[in-house]
């Protein structure tokens, strides 16, 4: 049933209204009208005979002021044993009277009936009934009921007269009914003023729900044409907030209000925003998910070279060169939904290549569908350019420090060699050629150790990675450290981590890499102390390894240098092997982090990036 209405539920508001409101309206006057047709038809017939009954009353009482039959008998001087003498001489007395009710009553028939003459005696209006005086009545008349009991009575039927309705009044007369009296009227005469009550009533109903549907219809009209003006304007307002729907009257109007109230906020919230990115420096871009261009900003025109109406509505990779094969960052973002944070880039535009940094992050409407992209990008072409020049300049100045830092680390041992050279020149004991050649050789595996050492750090062996465990690496690690620190009291106290997540690393070097950060923390060891060396997980995907020593600290000054080539505190240091193991740990996309104050021990912590699992 719930189906069916569904289907055959019209789809307009306005003739959902008017199916909804005119049985509202309608069945109340509908049934108002029934019901009035009723009481009126019951009404009607009650007041037919309270009409009918006095009738009855004005012929008794009229008997009754003539002395009643007994006392217009008494003056009948005929033979007592004629019958119809009587009837005659009774008629003479009454009909007079009877013709008058009958007159003033049309439609109306009286008469009177006398008991023991067993006869009608008069019938007005005697042209019409004359005939019927002096006849007696059936014996299933009603009228002798009414004699037998003594009650009045009307009821409707066939009659002497015909289908009539009939009141019927008894005549007692010395407490003995004599006979009765009686009003009648036809009963289609009834019916017809009946019928023209209710063809009155039936009227006044149809008229009542034609008003009400007029009513209905009005107000429905009334309700939908303001709510069209709405819907217009609400259209209008989509794509043009500026234009206000006309002010309605009424409760209605108080909502249109509301609505242009609504409209204008939202006029002002988009114009205080457009001209926030019109006067933002950075060009902001948006794309919709058919990788379209939905917005461009000011900034955005001046760096695609373009003006709004030649890029909104078009493709986004139009903008590039059709040869440069572009992986943009906005692409990558509508494609991956990967949002990108400061990002430096190429963009390969038609005309020229500036470098940017660029931002994307995904858009969504408020019911958090995806919508597309904004990316805001910022020309740092000249910063870039600006920033090659001093990485430039400053690759040439730790080209020169460090020339004058092999230049410094050579000198001293070829100095030695051509002093003992010369020496040797001049000398021809075997002993001394013995003595000074080891010391010749000690200095030439010097020179070796420091060329093979640059060598590293200028010229790095590849990598070969494998899923590594970190805490084995240290160890092992720990293993070779003991044997560094044989005779020192010192206590290693490694502090592993369970359940780490394995490493990308080339397990050589990253030990390398762990001996020379522990061996640094023994020599910075007077006497005892202790080494600690943790590892845990860091922040998801990430795995650090920590090792603090409770040595002499590093001072501020010697901090800020202590990754730079040729660059130790050490008597015998090369000042090379903070700055290869900066350059390993680099290699494995990891960072490496000194923590130290002077006097108070130094804390190396290196962060390696997790293996990725798969599934």
């Amino acid at each position: 049933m719930i189906r069916l209405l569904r289907r055959f539920w019209p789809a307009t508001l306005r003739m959902q209204l008017m199916l909804v409101l005119l049985p509202i309206v309608g069945l109340p006057i509908i049934a108002t009208g029934y019901v009035l047709e009723l009481r009126s038809h019951e009404a009607f017939m009650a007041e037919k005979h309270d009409h009918l009954h006095g009738i009855d009353v004005l012929l008794a009482r009229h008997l009754e002021g003539r002395g009643g039959f007994r006392g217009l008998l008494d003056g009948y001087a005929g033979d007592p044993d004629d019958r119809d003498a009587k009837i005659h001489f009774l008629n003479v007395r009454l009909r007079e009277f009877s013709d008058q009710v009958a007159q003033a009553f049309p439609g109306v028939g009286v008469g009177y009936f006398h008991r023991d003459l067993n006869a009608i005696v008069t019938y007005g209006p005697s042209d019409q009934y004359d005939r019927t005086v002096g006849m007696t009545i059936p014996a299933g008349h009603p009228g002798w009921k009414v004699m037998a009991g003594g009650t009045p009575m009307t009821v409707s039927g066939g009659q002497v007269r015909g289908q009539i309705m009939n009141s019927m009044l008894p005549i007692e007369e010395r407490g003995r009914v004599v006979g009765y009296i009686w009003a009648n009227e036809f009963l289609d005469a009834i019916e017809r003023q009946a019928g023209a009550m209710r063809l009155a009533v039936q009227t006044m109903t149809l008229v009542g729900f034609g008003l009400s549907l007029a009513v209905v219809y009005f107000v429905v009209a009334q309700l939908t044409n303001k709510l069209e003006k709405i819907k217009k304007g609400l259209a209008r307002l989509r794509f043009d907030l500026g234009t206000p729907i006309a002010p309605i009257k009424g409760e209605i109007g108080e909502i249109v209000e509301a609505i242009n109230g609504l409209a204008q906020s939202l006029l002002e919230t988009r114009s205080m925003h457009d001209n926030i990115l019109d006067s933002l420096a950075d060009a902001v871009i948006t794309v919709d998910s058919g990788n379209t261009v939905t917005y461009i900003n000011p900034a955005g025109c001046e760096l695609f070279g373009c003006r709004p109406e030649e890029v909104v509505g078009k493709p986004y990779l139009a903008l590039f060169r059709p040869d440069a094969n572009f992986c943009s960052p906005i692409v990558d973002t509508l494609q991956s939904g990967r949002e990108h944070r400061g990002i430096e880039v190429d963009y390969p535009l038609p005309q020229r290549t500036p470098h940017v940094v660029a931002s994307t992050s995904v858009l969504y409407d408020g019911r958090g569908r995806k919508l597309g992209v904004v990316a805001v990008i910022r020309d740092i072409t000249e910063q870039f350019l600006l920033r090659r020049k001093v990485a430039q300049t400053e690759r040439l100045a730790a080209v020169g420090e460090m020339a004058a830092g092999i230049a410094h680390e050579l000198r001293t041992p070829l100095t030695s060699i051509r002093g003992f050279v010369q020496y040797l020149q001049g000398s021809s004991s075997p002993r001394e050629w013995r003595e000074y050649g080891d010391i010749i050789i000690r200095e030439v595996d010097g020179l070796n150790r420091i060329v093979s050492e640059l060598l590293d750090l200028v010229r790095p062996q590849p990598l070969h990675p494998v899923p590594t465990d970190v805490n084995q690496l240290v160890r092992e690690t720990l293993i070779l450290a003991r044997d560094a620190a044989a005779g020192a009291r010192i206590a290693f106290v490694p502090e592993l981590a369970a359940g780490l997540p394995l490493v990308e690393a080339d397990p050589g070097p990253i030990k390398q890499v762990l001996l020379n950060i522990v061996v640094n923390g023994i020599e910075a060891i007077a006497g005892s102390g202790e080494i600690r060396i943790r590892t845990a997980a860091d922040r998801p995907g990430r795995v650090k390894v920590s090792v603090a020593d409770t040595g002499c600290g590093i001072a501020a000054a010697v901090r800020e240098r202590i990754f730079d080539p040729f660059f130790s505190t050490k008597a015998t240091g090369t000042g090379l092997g903070m700055a290869i193991a900066r350059r390993i740990v680099d290699g494995h996309h990891g960072t490496i982090e000194i923590d130290s104050e002077e006097g108070c021990g130094t804390t190396v912590t290196i962060h390696f990036p997790a293996r990725e699992t798969e599934g």
